[in-house]
């Protein structure tokens, strides 16, 4: 394998998917509770606080929703690889003769 390739396999593929993934969940979660924190927060009268609670709000929902998109990004397109290429270089212990 190339080192092109090795790159690309090995950390261009994983990050481009944990992106895409907490790119589109972080989307939607700060548009939904943008729309509640606005819509709270303009009943109460508290028009200012608008910017300020939907956006403390959605940095504390997206922590966990990149959490996990990381984590499935990296158990499902990271971990094979490099334990096949651990399997592939370890040699097995030859028993005492």
């Amino acid at each position: 394998m190339t080192a092109t390739n090795v790159k690309v396999d090995y950390y261009l593929k994983p990050w481009a998917i944990f992106f895409a993934l907490s790119f589109v969940g972080i989307t939607v979660t700060h548009a939904i509770i943008g729309a509640i924190a606005g819509g709270i927060s303009a009943m109460v009268g508290g028009v200012r606080l608008i910017s300020i609670l939907a956006a403390g709000l959605g940095f504390l929902v997206s922590l966990p929703i990149s959490y996990f998109c990381f984590r499935f990004a990296v158990s499902k397109f990271l971990l094979p690889k490099i334990s096949t290429s651990i399997e592939s270089t370890v040699e097995p212990l030859k028993a005492a003769a």
